[in-house]
Parts: C-alpha cells; sequence; structure tokens
C-alpha cells in the first residue's frame, strides 16, 4: 500500500500529538465528573472552564457565552430549535441559502413540515449568496437568518459582516455555520453583527464527537435535551470532557499559531492548483477564487468522470471527495455545484481537495502527478467508448 495522502481535511482532521495526549489524560489522571461534588469533580470542572476559555480565546468571544455539544450539526440543530420555540405564531418563518451544510438544510425541511415556513436563497455562479435576494427574503415574520460562514465544499466566504448588519437592522437574530472558518479565518466574534455561531472540533485538528454553540445571549437558547444543570442548564448530559478538552487543546494551538498556518495552507493549496492546472488540460476553479478559505479548492475535471477518478486516486492512497462528507455516499451530484449552476455532469466531474497542517509540498506535487496520469487515463478511456467505430466493432 502506497503512503496515504489526505487531501480531505474539510471532512475531518487528524487530531494533533497534543490533543490526543490532553484526551488521554482527561480519560485518566484527569479523570471525573464535573458534576460531582468532591475533589474529582473540582478537578473536572477545573479542566472544562479551561477548555471554554480556551475556545473563546481562538474565536474572540465571551467565555460564558459558549455552550458545547456533540457535534456541529447538533449545534446547528440547537440553534434552529430555539428560533422555532421561541418565535411566536406570527414570526415562524427561517432563511437560509441553497449551499448550506445539510445539517441545516435537513433541519430546515423538518421544520417545514412542522409549520414552518422556510425561504432558501438562491447563490450566484461563484458561490456567494444573492445579496438582493437575501435583502428581499428577510421580512417581518422572520425568526432566524442562517447562512453559512465558509461553505464545505468550494471554500468560499460568505460576507458575513454585511449579511450581519442587514439582519440586525432588522431586528432579525443572524446565525453563521462557522466549522469551515473557525481556526482557519481571524475573528473576534464579539465585535461581529451575529448573534449565533457554530463550530465543531474536528475541522482544525480536534476530536471527532464534540462541538459548540456561541450566543451572544445564552439565555435565548432553548434546550433540546432535558435533565441535569450541565451547561448552564442549556444542554443536559454528562459533559464529555476528554472531548472538551480536546477542543480546548486544539483551539489553544491553533490560535497560537493561526496566521503562520493560514499562510502555510494557502500556500500549499497555490501550488496544487498551479501544478494541476499546469498538468492536465482543461480544469477549471469551481467557486468565487477571491473569496475563499485558505486550505480549499473544488476543481472541475472537463470531460472526466469524477467518481472514477476519486476511487483511482483512492486506490493510489490519495485521499479527496466530490461532496461534503455527510452526502457523498449518496450517488447524486453535489447540491452544492448544482444551486451554483454547474450541470448535473459538471459537477459529476468535480472534485475537491481539503488541506491540513500535517501535509507537505512533495504530496502535493506527487498528487498532481497522479492526478495528470489518471485523467489522461479516464479521458483516454471516454473516448473510446464514445468513438462509433469501437461502438461498432463491440
Amino acid at each position: 500500500m502506497p503512503r496515504e495522502i489526505y487531501f480531505d481535511n474539510n471532512a475531518t482532521t487528524i487530531p494533533l500529538a497534543e490533543v490526543q495526549d490532553a484526551i488521554v489524560h482527561a480519560l485518566g489522571a484527569a479523570f471525573g465528573n464535573p458534576s460531582s461534588a468532591h475533589t474529582g469533580g473540582d478537578r473536572s470542572r477545573s479542566d472544562l472552564r479551561e477548555a471554554r476559555n480556551q475556545v473563546a480565546a481562538l474565536l474572540g468571544g465571551e467565555r460564558d457565552a459558549f455552550v458545547f455539544t456533540g457535534s456541529g450539526t447538533e449545534a446547528n440543530n440547537l440553534v434552529f430549535h430555539s428560533a422555532v420555540a421561541r418565535a411566536s405564531s406570527s414570526r415562524r418563518r427561517i432563511v437560509t441559502t441553497a449551499t448550506e451544510h445539510s445539517s441545516v438544510l435537513k433541519m430546515v425541511e423538518h421544520l417545514e413540515n412542522q409549520g414552518v415556513e422556510a425561504v432558501v436563497v438562491p447563490v450566484a455562479h461563484d458561490g456567494r449568496v444573492k445579496f438582493e435576494f437575501l435583502d428581499r427574503a428577510i421580512t417581518p415574520d422572520t425568526s432566524l437568518v442562517s447562512v453559512q460562514w465558509v461553505n464545505n465544499e468550494t471554500g468560499v466566504i460568505q460576507p458575513i459582516e454585511e449579511i450581519g448588519e442587514l439582519c440586525g437592522s432588522r431586528g432579525v437574530p443572524f446565525h453563521t455555520d462557522a466549522c469551515q472558518a473557525v481556526g482557519k479565518l481571524p475573528m473576534t466574534i464579539a465585535a461581529l453583527p451575529v448573534d449565533l455561531l457554530t463550530l465543531t472540533a474536528h475541522k482544525f485538528h480536534g476530536p471527532q464527537g464534540v462541538g459548540a454553540v456561541y450566543a451572544r445571549d445564552p439565555t435565548w437558547l432553548v434546550p433540546m435535551l432535558h435533565g441535569g444543570p450541565q451547561e448552564n442548564g442549556l444542554r443536559a448530559g454528562t459533559e464529555n470532557l476528554p472531548g472538551i478538552v480536546g477542543i480546548g487543546k486544539a483551539a489553544e494551538i491553533r490560535q497560537q499559531e493561526l496566521e503562520a498556518i493560514a499562510r502555510r495552507l494557502g500556500r500549499l493549496r497555490d501550488q496544487f492548483e498551479q501544478h494541476v492546472l499546469q498538468l492536465v488540460p482543461d480544469v477549471t476553479i469551481n467557486g468565487n477564487v477571491e473569496n475563499r478559505v485558505c486550505n480549499t479548492t473544488n476543481l472541475y475535471f472537463h470531460g472526466v468522470d469524477g467518481q472514477a477518478l476519486v476511487a483511482r486516486l483512492d486506490q493510489e492512497g490519495i485521499r479527496c471527495s466530490q461532496s461534503s462528507a455527510c452526502t457523498n455516499q449518496r450517488p447524486e451530484p453535489s447540491y452544492v455545484l448544482r444551486a451554483m449552476g454547474l450541470s448535473e455532469d459538471d459537477a459529476y466531474a468535480s472534485i475537491q481537495f481539503s488541506f491540513g497542517v500535517f501535509n507537505t509540498e512533495r504530496e502535493v506535487e506527487t498528487a498532481a502527478v497522479t492526478i495528470r496520469e489518471l485523467c489522461a487515463q479516464l479521458r483516454g478511456f471516454a473516448a473510446q467508448i464514445h468513438n462509433p467505430y469501437h461502438a461498432a466493432r463491440t
């Protein structure tokens, strides 16, 4: 088996060694339940408090504004659940966009079945929200606007500050799914016109199975789980202390190194694109290239079966994907790219590559050469299939 080249970091990232050590410590020497009224509980509460401080420092928000959850999906669901639970019968309208993560779009679909009105705003060909449509969609009966900060498939960055100011001027709470933005973009969330933000640890080399909600006013949130008083009564159940310690350590390291990491990931992404565009004919970058997060590219390989290319790359030890990890097992083209105006065939021929701190320039070069060879093979095979003489003989 060849050495694995992992270019699917928007799906999940390898936890840093320091993060793994912190988790093991929380599972062993620092074991305890934060709700216990003894020394072990004191120790665990201290670890929980420290992790909350670390996450707050990375995002530039108040410590008590963060509620830990079991994932980014749960965090998104908590926000939407709260918006509907708080809304009066005359303000049951949700506004979002067509390129949101499936945890938002599926929740919106669920709420529609409960009688909530949902408006899904289109995006332009470059993946950025059509602002004039968003402006018209926000009416006096709107209870929440939710726009993803960074798209998980294309890396396109939405104009969050502009959107937040629009929502603020209408008195409507604004939520952003920032799972792909946290740890990649510098931010001081307390200074931005954002009321609610969601994140997850495993997108910036923390553990899987832990996320968080930032709420400028935590009392706005309405619990989905009922039981104990954990997370200030907003998320009942014994905290996943090892996971929370892990997200805290990952946040601490990322805060210290964010600028350098963003530069390095951006350089790797740009080098990868340059190599591929030079080596492989007829390749197009999907999405707004001027407003992208540092680590992500989505490439359209004209005339190539994208599913076959992903499978062949996987055989060579190169991991990448065609869409979100939450949807790419489905035999259909990316709904994100379709919402951007690509045809089904174009979307099928597109592949996402996303980079993390463990990737190297050598991996970028190796992957680009392999892509050149495989694209030539797949295009040659497609030409044979569509050649009339070949078809007649077969």
